[in-house]
């Protein structure tokens, strides 16, 4: 079974394999959810996330996604590549 974290501010988790996305709504959260196949933490960034929180995030994370910019469809490509 996948193991799917969502993390907003101020929690920051160790895990290697991480994501953030921005411009999300409860449909994206669900659809994520329901159909990703390994385990993942996306961080969710809103727009009055602390400055020093981002910082930390955009470090870790291997991309941000805008979901008002790019689809599910590239983000469960780009993120279960294997």
């Amino acid at each position: 079974m996948n193991k799917i974290t969502f993390c907003s501010y101020p929690d920051i988790l160790d895990d290697q394999e991480c994501f953030g996305i921005k411009n999300y709504s409860d449909a994206t959260i669900k659809s994520i959810l329901n159909d990703f196949d390994h385990d993942t933490v996306f961080y969710l960034i809103e727009e009055n996330s602390p400055n020093e929180w981002l910082n930390t995030i955009v470090k870790k994370v291997k991309i941000i996604f805008d979901c008002n910019k790019v689809s599910l469809q590239q983000i469960y490509t780009l993120c279960q590549k294997k």
